[in-house]
């Protein structure tokens, strides 16, 4: 009896962790490209505005590997690498920027997914006012979070262009929901200064090797 109860615990918990991770699959990079690709389309010339004018003159290229620097939240004890796009290899490995958004130092929307079992765990316990901090080898970004806001996983509008220098985070939501997230949790940050990078502010960034 004990046997066969131990046995149909495991098989429970392959099954959630599978669920777990298909969903980390499908909502985690997928899903948001078609949320931003739906966003891109659905915008017309007379809805954008000008971008901003760019702060980084001279913008980091992206390595070969698409690390372009890291994304730090102070106050949750968040640092975590940065790269070119939100594949699933990069959302195992850390954040990575949302297709059709701004890039750093571009002004305008600068859009950033990460997983909600892991990088962006954290982002649960933010609050409005707290600095996120993005570092490239060039320049360091500080913006400050002006809202936070829950919304239906098709819903794109925050995602849109902006006249204004804005970060926006994306995760998955509720944090601890098993099987495919229904929701989306939605930070976003105002520019607030920008700083040249020194070798004191700005370590050299570290490849984070991709989740198995």
């Amino acid at each position: 009896m004990l046997e066969r109860a131990c046995w149909a615990l495991a098989c429970l918990s392959i099954v959630l962790y599978l669920a777990a991770r298909m969903d980390a699959a499908i909502n985690g990079g997928a899903d948001l490209a078609n949320a931003t690709a739906t966003s891109v389309a659905a915008t017309t010339t007379a809805d954008v505005a000008p971008a901003a004018p760019a702060a980084d003159s001279a913008a980091p290229t992206p390595s070969v590997s698409g690390l372009l620097g890291s994304l730090e939240i102070p106050s949750l004890g968040l640092r975590t690498p940065l790269y070119s796009d939100s594949s699933e290899v990069n959302l195992n490995r850390g954040a990575g920027l949302i297709a059709g958004m701004a890039g750093p130092g571009e002004g305008g929307n600068l859009g950033v997914a990460a997983h909600r079992d892991g990088t962006f765990r954290p982002l649960q316990n933010i609050r409005v006012g707290d600095a996120i901090e993005v570092r490239t080898a060039n320049f360091h970004y500080v913006y400050r979070v002006t809202s936070i806001t829950v919304v239906d996983r098709s819903d794109a509008a925050l995602l849109r262009r902006t006249d204004e220098p804005v970060i926006t985070l994306v995760t998955c939501y509720p944090f601890r929901f098993v099987g495919p997230a229904p929701r989306r949790f939605v930070v976003r940050g105002l520019l607030d200064a920008t700083h040249e990078a020194t070798a004191a502010m700005t370590p050299p960034p570290r490849e984070k090797p991709a989740a198995i």
